[in-house]
Protein backbone atom coordinates (compact mmCIF):
# COMPACT_ATOMS: atom_id res chain seq x y z
CA UNK A 1 0.00 0.00 0.00
CA UNK A 2 2.47 1.92 0.79
CA UNK A 3 4.87 1.11 -2.53
CA UNK A 4 1.27 2.46 -4.72
CA UNK A 5 0.88 5.84 -2.41
CA UNK A 6 4.49 7.11 -2.79
CA UNK A 7 4.33 6.33 -6.99
CA UNK A 8 1.02 8.26 -7.47
CA UNK A 9 2.37 10.92 -5.48
CA UNK A 10 4.88 11.43 -8.37
CA UNK A 11 2.24 10.54 -11.47
CA UNK A 12 -1.22 11.50 -11.06
CA UNK A 13 -4.06 8.86 -12.32
CA UNK A 14 -4.70 11.08 -15.41
CA UNK A 15 -0.89 11.01 -15.64
CA UNK A 16 -0.50 7.13 -15.38
CA UNK A 17 -3.85 6.41 -17.73
CA UNK A 18 -1.91 8.45 -20.71
CA UNK A 19 1.15 6.44 -20.12
CA UNK A 20 -0.78 3.31 -20.24
CA UNK A 21 -2.43 4.25 -23.20
CA UNK A 22 0.75 5.01 -24.66
CA UNK A 23 2.40 1.65 -23.68
CA UNK A 24 -0.71 -0.05 -25.27
CA UNK A 25 -0.39 1.30 -28.63
CA UNK A 26 3.42 0.64 -28.59
CA UNK A 27 2.60 -2.87 -27.13
CA UNK A 28 0.50 -3.49 -30.18
CA UNK A 29 2.73 -2.05 -32.90
CA UNK A 30 6.36 -3.48 -33.34
CA UNK A 31 8.03 -3.21 -29.94
CA UNK A 32 11.79 -3.61 -29.63
CA UNK A 33 13.37 -5.67 -27.19
CA UNK A 34 14.53 -2.42 -25.16
CA UNK A 35 10.40 -1.55 -25.30
CA UNK A 36 9.49 -4.94 -23.92
CA UNK A 37 12.12 -4.17 -20.81
CA UNK A 38 11.09 -1.21 -20.27
CA UNK A 39 7.44 -1.72 -20.46
CA UNK A 40 7.88 -4.43 -17.94
CA UNK A 41 9.75 -2.12 -15.71
CA UNK A 42 6.66 0.25 -16.10
CA UNK A 43 4.28 -2.17 -15.19
CA UNK A 44 5.39 -3.88 -12.59
CA UNK A 45 7.01 -0.82 -10.81
CA UNK A 46 3.49 -0.08 -8.86
CA UNK A 47 0.31 -2.41 -8.82
CA UNK A 48 -1.95 0.90 -10.20
CA UNK A 49 0.09 0.91 -13.60
CA UNK A 50 -0.76 -3.16 -14.10
CA UNK A 51 -4.35 -2.43 -13.40
CA UNK A 52 -5.10 0.70 -15.22
CA UNK A 53 -3.22 -1.10 -18.30
CA UNK A 54 -5.44 -3.35 -18.26
CA UNK A 55 -8.67 -1.42 -17.78
CA UNK A 56 -7.13 0.01 -21.16
CA UNK A 57 -7.12 -3.29 -23.08
CA UNK A 58 -10.27 -4.27 -21.90
CA UNK A 59 -11.65 -1.15 -23.43
CA UNK A 60 -10.14 -1.91 -26.41
CA UNK A 61 -10.52 -5.25 -26.31
CA UNK A 62 -14.59 -4.34 -26.21
CA UNK A 63 -14.26 -1.90 -29.31
CA UNK A 64 -13.30 -4.62 -31.56
CA UNK A 65 -10.14 -3.53 -31.83
CA UNK A 66 -9.18 -0.08 -32.82
CA UNK A 67 -5.53 -0.17 -31.15
CA UNK A 68 -5.08 -2.36 -34.28
CA UNK A 69 -5.74 0.46 -36.75
CA UNK A 70 -3.89 2.77 -34.70
CA UNK A 71 -0.85 0.56 -34.46
CA UNK A 72 -0.79 0.16 -38.37
CA UNK A 73 -0.75 3.77 -38.67
CA UNK A 74 2.14 4.26 -36.40
CA UNK A 75 4.21 1.80 -38.72
CA UNK A 76 3.06 3.49 -41.62
CA UNK A 77 3.84 7.26 -40.30
CA UNK A 78 6.93 7.06 -38.99
CA UNK A 79 8.47 7.34 -42.01
CA UNK A 80 6.70 9.97 -43.47
CA UNK A 81 6.69 11.59 -39.94
CA UNK A 82 10.86 11.62 -39.89
CA UNK A 83 10.93 12.83 -43.96
CA UNK A 84 8.34 15.71 -42.68
CA UNK A 85 11.12 16.53 -39.54
CA UNK A 86 13.91 16.84 -42.61
CA UNK A 87 12.08 18.83 -44.79
CA UNK A 88 10.55 21.47 -41.64
CA UNK A 89 14.61 21.51 -41.06
CA UNK A 90 15.69 22.28 -44.21
CA UNK A 91 13.13 24.68 -44.94
CA UNK A 92 13.57 27.05 -41.85
CA UNK A 93 16.98 26.60 -42.40
CA UNK A 94 17.55 24.45 -38.99
CA UNK A 95 20.54 23.24 -40.22
CA UNK A 96 22.01 23.32 -36.51
CA UNK A 97 19.62 21.10 -34.97
CA UNK A 98 21.26 17.39 -35.46
CA UNK A 99 20.90 14.54 -35.25
CA UNK A 100 20.65 14.88 -31.44
CA UNK A 101 16.91 16.48 -32.03
CA UNK A 102 15.65 14.10 -34.56
CA UNK A 103 16.36 11.41 -31.54
CA UNK A 104 14.73 13.30 -29.18
CA UNK A 105 11.62 13.64 -31.63
CA UNK A 106 11.40 9.95 -32.50
CA UNK A 107 11.56 9.12 -28.43
CA UNK A 108 8.72 11.56 -28.43
CA UNK A 109 7.10 9.48 -31.18
CA UNK A 110 7.28 6.19 -29.70
CA UNK A 111 7.09 6.78 -26.28
CA UNK A 112 4.42 9.64 -26.20
CA UNK A 113 1.88 8.22 -28.30
CA UNK A 114 1.21 11.02 -30.92
CA UNK A 115 -1.29 9.39 -32.93
CA UNK A 116 -3.54 9.35 -30.07
CA UNK A 117 -3.38 12.92 -28.85
CA UNK A 118 -0.98 14.42 -31.71
CA UNK A 119 -2.00 13.00 -34.90
CA UNK A 120 -1.66 16.53 -36.78
CA UNK A 121 2.15 16.48 -35.70
CA UNK A 122 3.48 16.09 -39.30
CA UNK A 123 1.46 19.29 -40.56
CA UNK A 124 2.60 21.39 -37.58
CA UNK A 125 6.33 20.97 -38.49
CA UNK A 126 5.72 21.74 -42.11
CA UNK A 127 3.12 24.82 -41.33
CA UNK A 128 3.41 28.70 -41.09
CA UNK A 129 0.18 29.02 -39.15
CA UNK A 130 -1.69 26.22 -36.78
CA UNK A 131 -4.59 26.80 -34.59
CA UNK A 132 -4.99 24.13 -31.60
CA UNK A 133 -8.16 21.89 -31.13
CA UNK A 134 -11.20 24.25 -29.92
CA UNK A 135 -9.06 27.29 -31.45
CA UNK A 136 -10.19 29.75 -34.36
CA UNK A 137 -7.56 32.27 -35.23
CA UNK A 138 -7.60 35.20 -38.16
CA UNK A 139 -4.62 36.03 -39.69
CA UNK A 140 -3.58 38.13 -42.10
CA UNK A 141 -1.27 37.55 -45.09
CA UNK A 142 1.33 39.24 -46.73
CA UNK A 143 -1.19 40.51 -49.54
CA UNK A 144 -3.77 42.20 -47.37
CA UNK A 145 -5.86 38.83 -47.75
CA UNK A 146 -7.21 36.89 -44.38
CA UNK A 147 -7.95 33.84 -43.76
CA UNK A 148 -9.75 32.42 -40.94
CA UNK A 149 -8.54 28.75 -39.26
CA UNK A 150 -10.97 26.63 -38.00
CA UNK A 151 -9.96 24.94 -35.07
CA UNK A 152 -6.96 22.06 -35.53
CA UNK A 153 -6.03 23.57 -38.92
CA UNK A 154 -2.62 24.16 -40.32
CA UNK A 155 -1.72 25.99 -43.65
CA UNK A 156 1.43 27.22 -45.74
CA UNK A 157 2.18 30.56 -47.10
CA UNK A 158 3.91 32.08 -50.12
CA UNK A 159 3.03 35.88 -50.98
CA UNK A 160 5.60 38.02 -53.28
CA UNK A 161 4.79 39.77 -56.76
CA UNK A 162 5.69 36.56 -58.69
CA UNK A 163 2.63 34.53 -56.88
CA UNK A 164 0.17 34.05 -54.18
CA UNK A 165 -0.29 30.35 -53.26
CA UNK A 166 -1.48 28.88 -49.87
CA UNK A 167 -2.06 25.03 -48.73
CA UNK A 168 -4.11 23.65 -46.58
CA UNK A 169 -2.47 21.24 -44.73
CA UNK A 170 -5.32 20.17 -42.26
CA UNK A 171 -8.86 21.31 -41.21
CA UNK A 172 -10.52 24.04 -42.82
CA UNK A 173 -10.03 27.50 -43.79
CA UNK A 174 -12.02 30.38 -44.58
CA UNK A 175 -10.44 33.21 -47.22
CA UNK A 176 -11.37 36.80 -47.78
CA UNK A 177 -8.97 37.15 -50.52
CA UNK A 178 -7.73 40.97 -51.87
CA UNK A 179 -8.52 41.82 -55.56
CA UNK A 180 -5.33 41.70 -57.40
CA UNK A 181 -4.14 40.33 -60.93
CA UNK A 182 -1.82 38.07 -59.60
CA UNK A 183 -3.98 34.75 -58.84
CA UNK A 184 -4.44 33.72 -55.44
CA UNK A 185 -4.31 29.94 -55.79
CA UNK A 186 -5.25 27.59 -52.81
CA UNK A 187 -3.84 23.76 -52.86
CA UNK A 188 -5.75 21.31 -50.99
CA UNK A 189 -5.08 17.63 -51.40
CA UNK A 190 -4.59 16.93 -55.05
CA UNK A 191 -6.60 20.05 -56.14
CA UNK A 192 -6.55 23.60 -56.05
CA UNK A 193 -8.72 26.87 -55.70
CA UNK A 194 -7.77 29.93 -58.18
CA UNK A 195 -9.10 33.04 -57.42
CA UNK A 196 -8.66 36.82 -58.19
CA UNK A 197 -10.63 38.58 -55.41
CA UNK A 198 -13.40 36.26 -53.60
CA UNK A 199 -14.34 34.97 -50.22
CA UNK A 200 -14.61 31.43 -49.80
CA UNK A 201 -13.88 27.93 -47.79
CA UNK A 202 -12.04 25.12 -47.89
CA UNK A 203 -12.13 21.82 -46.16
CA UNK A 204 -10.11 18.77 -46.18
CA UNK A 205 -12.67 15.72 -45.07
CA UNK A 206 -12.72 12.27 -46.95
CA UNK A 207 -12.79 14.91 -49.58
CA UNK A 208 -11.87 18.50 -50.19
CA UNK A 209 -15.07 20.33 -50.31
CA UNK A 210 -15.39 24.42 -51.10
CA UNK A 211 -18.36 26.43 -51.06
CA UNK A 212 -17.90 30.14 -51.97
CA UNK A 213 -19.88 33.35 -50.33
CA UNK A 214 -19.02 35.70 -52.73
CA UNK A 215 -17.15 36.26 -55.98
CA UNK A 216 -16.24 33.76 -58.50
CA UNK A 217 -13.74 30.73 -58.11
CA UNK A 218 -12.46 27.80 -60.41
CA UNK A 219 -11.44 24.76 -59.14
CA UNK A 220 -9.12 21.70 -60.61
CA UNK A 221 -8.52 18.20 -59.01
CA UNK A 222 -5.71 16.05 -60.58
CA UNK A 223 -7.68 13.22 -61.16
CA UNK A 224 -10.03 15.26 -63.08
CA UNK A 225 -9.64 16.29 -66.59
CA UNK A 226 -12.01 19.34 -66.13
CA UNK A 227 -12.24 22.48 -64.06
CA UNK A 228 -15.43 24.06 -61.88
CA UNK A 229 -16.51 27.23 -61.84
CA UNK A 230 -18.53 28.48 -58.85
CA UNK A 231 -21.11 30.94 -58.38
CA UNK A 232 -21.55 32.45 -55.17
CA UNK A 233 -23.89 29.80 -53.05
CA UNK A 234 -22.53 27.10 -54.77
CA UNK A 235 -20.33 24.31 -53.68
CA UNK A 236 -18.21 21.17 -54.90
CA UNK A 237 -16.39 18.71 -53.92
CA UNK A 238 -13.08 16.72 -54.88
CA UNK A 239 -10.86 14.02 -54.48
CA UNK A 240 -9.00 10.70 -55.72
CA UNK A 241 -12.33 9.82 -57.88
CA UNK A 242 -12.05 13.29 -59.46
CA UNK A 243 -14.15 16.15 -58.93
CA UNK A 244 -18.08 16.03 -58.14
CA UNK A 245 -21.09 17.81 -59.61
CA UNK A 246 -21.76 21.73 -58.61
CA UNK A 247 -23.93 21.92 -55.77
CA UNK A 248 -26.43 24.53 -54.55
CA UNK A 249 -25.66 25.19 -50.64
CA UNK A 250 -27.31 27.32 -48.20
CA UNK A 251 -24.05 29.90 -47.28
CA UNK A 252 -25.10 31.15 -43.98
CA UNK A 253 -25.39 27.33 -42.95
CA UNK A 254 -22.31 26.09 -44.70
CA UNK A 255 -20.15 28.50 -43.06
CA UNK A 256 -22.19 28.18 -39.88
CA UNK A 257 -18.46 27.47 -38.17
CA UNK A 258 -17.10 30.26 -38.53
CA UNK A 259 -20.04 31.50 -35.62
CA UNK A 260 -18.98 28.20 -33.58
CA UNK A 261 -21.97 26.43 -34.97
CA UNK A 262 -22.16 23.32 -37.18
CA UNK A 263 -25.03 23.26 -39.22
CA UNK A 264 -25.22 20.36 -41.75
CA UNK A 265 -28.32 18.14 -43.51
CA UNK A 266 -27.96 14.97 -44.96
CA UNK A 267 -23.74 14.76 -43.94
CA UNK A 268 -22.23 11.41 -43.86
CA UNK A 269 -21.40 11.10 -39.65
CA UNK A 270 -17.73 10.39 -40.15
CA UNK A 271 -17.85 13.99 -41.35
CA UNK A 272 -19.68 15.60 -38.94
CA UNK A 273 -17.37 13.48 -35.94
CA UNK A 274 -14.01 14.49 -37.60
CA UNK A 275 -15.18 18.30 -37.37
CA UNK A 276 -16.39 18.01 -33.89
CA UNK A 277 -13.10 16.30 -33.34
CA UNK A 278 -10.99 19.73 -33.83
CA UNK A 279 -12.55 20.95 -31.22
CA UNK A 280 -12.47 18.55 -28.07
CA UNK A 281 -8.75 17.10 -26.60
CA UNK A 282 -8.29 13.53 -27.15
CA UNK A 283 -9.16 11.82 -29.84
CA UNK A 284 -12.28 10.05 -31.32
CA UNK A 285 -12.48 7.10 -33.24
CA UNK A 286 -15.59 5.79 -35.35
CA UNK A 287 -15.72 2.40 -35.99
CA UNK A 288 -17.25 0.79 -38.79
CA UNK A 289 -18.16 1.85 -42.70
CA UNK A 290 -21.86 1.63 -42.51
CA UNK A 291 -21.95 3.45 -39.15
CA UNK A 292 -19.53 6.38 -40.73
CA UNK A 293 -21.49 6.42 -43.75
CA UNK A 294 -24.96 6.90 -41.88
CA UNK A 295 -26.51 10.20 -43.03
CA UNK A 296 -27.44 12.92 -40.23
CA UNK A 297 -29.14 16.31 -40.11
CA UNK A 298 -28.75 18.88 -37.39
CA UNK A 299 -27.19 22.31 -35.49
CA UNK A 300 -24.81 21.46 -33.22
CA UNK A 301 -22.68 23.80 -30.91
CA UNK A 302 -19.11 23.78 -31.62
CA UNK A 303 -17.90 24.96 -28.61
CA UNK A 304 -19.31 22.32 -26.63
CA UNK A 305 -18.06 18.81 -27.96
CA UNK A 306 -19.33 16.80 -25.75
CA UNK A 307 -22.78 18.34 -26.01
CA UNK A 308 -22.56 18.13 -29.81
CA UNK A 309 -21.49 14.55 -28.68
CA UNK A 310 -24.79 13.55 -26.92
CA UNK A 311 -26.78 15.03 -29.13
CA UNK A 312 -25.34 13.25 -32.36
CA UNK A 313 -25.66 9.86 -29.73
CA UNK A 314 -29.16 10.56 -28.78
CA UNK A 315 -30.63 10.67 -32.29
CA UNK A 316 -28.17 7.89 -34.31
CA UNK A 317 -28.04 5.63 -31.16
CA UNK A 318 -24.47 4.66 -31.49
CA UNK A 319 -22.56 3.16 -28.32
CA UNK A 320 -19.35 5.08 -26.58
CA UNK A 321 -16.51 3.87 -25.13
CA UNK A 322 -13.84 6.53 -22.90
CA UNK A 323 -10.32 5.67 -21.89
CA UNK A 324 -8.63 9.28 -21.23
CA UNK A 325 -8.95 11.57 -23.84
CA UNK A 326 -10.04 9.21 -26.32
CA UNK A 327 -13.59 8.04 -27.54
CA UNK A 328 -14.60 5.29 -29.50
CA UNK A 329 -17.59 5.40 -31.23
CA UNK A 330 -19.12 2.05 -32.44
CA UNK A 331 -22.61 0.12 -33.85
Amino acid sequence: MARRQASQTQSSPDRIEREAIAWFTRMNGEPTAADRRNFERWRTRDSFHDKVYRQVASTWSAADGPSETIAREEAEKLEAYLEAIGKARKRRRRVNAGIATCGTLLAFVVGANIWLNHPGMIQNLLADHVTERGERRTITLADGSSVLLDADSAITESIDAAGRRVELLRGMAYFDVVSSSVPFIVRAGDGETHVKGTAFSVEISDDVIVPLARGKVEVAAKAAPRHSVLRPGQSVRYGSAGIGAVEEVLVDEALAWRDGRLIFDNARLDEVVRHIGRYRGGRIVLLGASLSAYRVSGNLPLDDPDAALASLQATVGFRTTSAGGLVIIGP
